[in-house]
């Protein structure tokens, strides 16, 4: 039998696309009332969901520690 759950990681990019569609096309059907143009307003909406699907996928990224990197510059200077 396979394992059908998904892992961790596909869970959460499943839930920063869902998030990012949601917000463009909330966005996009309220622009494109307000244009009086439909299908610009979903155009645009979609881009700005993408855009904030990769802006909410980027936010959990863990950063390289910047201590490491400096120390060892520092370290060479002196002396």
């Amino acid at each position: 039998m396979a394992d059908d759950r998904m892992s961790g990681n596909e869970m959460r990019q499943r839930l920063r696309w869902g998030a990012g569609i949601a917000i463009g096309m909330g966005v996009g059907v309220a622009m494109g009332s307000a244009l009086d143009n439909m299908g610009a307003g979903i155009a645009i909406g979609i881009a700005i969901g993408i855009v904030f699907a990769i802006a909410i996928g980027s936010v959990g990224k863990r950063r390289k520690p910047r201590g490491d990197d400096e120390s060892a510059d520092e370290d060479d200077s002196v002396g």
